[in-house]
């Protein structure tokens, strides 16, 4: 198995998918294949009906941000987290990309 993608399919809303995880095995990181994935997946979800495909990634994910918005996730719907920076809070970016 070189990784695994879980998406919802209808949420928040019936013509949205929202991908909830994609893990790429350290094996197989940075060979291309996440945005294989990734690149095919509005092709297949256009087949669907869909017209949008969010995703949530934390800030403090560098490399994951860098990815998504490599991709054309490049539409912020919302911050949600902890409101001050330090080494034990979190927050999150809800990006998407249109079909």
């Amino acid at each position: 198995m070189i990784g695994l993608i879980s998406i919802y399919c209808g949420y928040p809303n019936e013509n949205i998918a929202y991908i909830s995880f994609l893990c790429i095995g350290n094996l197989y990181k940075s060979l291309g294949y996440g945005q294989e994935i990734i690149n095919q997946l509005p092709d297949e979800l256009r087949k669907l009906e869909y017209k949008e495909i969010r995703i949530n990634v934390s800030l403090k994910n560098w490399s994951a941000l860098r990815f998504w918005i490599l991709l054309g996730f490049d539409k912020i719907n919302g911050i949600y987290g902890d409101k001050e920076y330090k080494d034990n809070t979190i927050a999150n970016l809800e990006l998407s990309r249109l079909l």
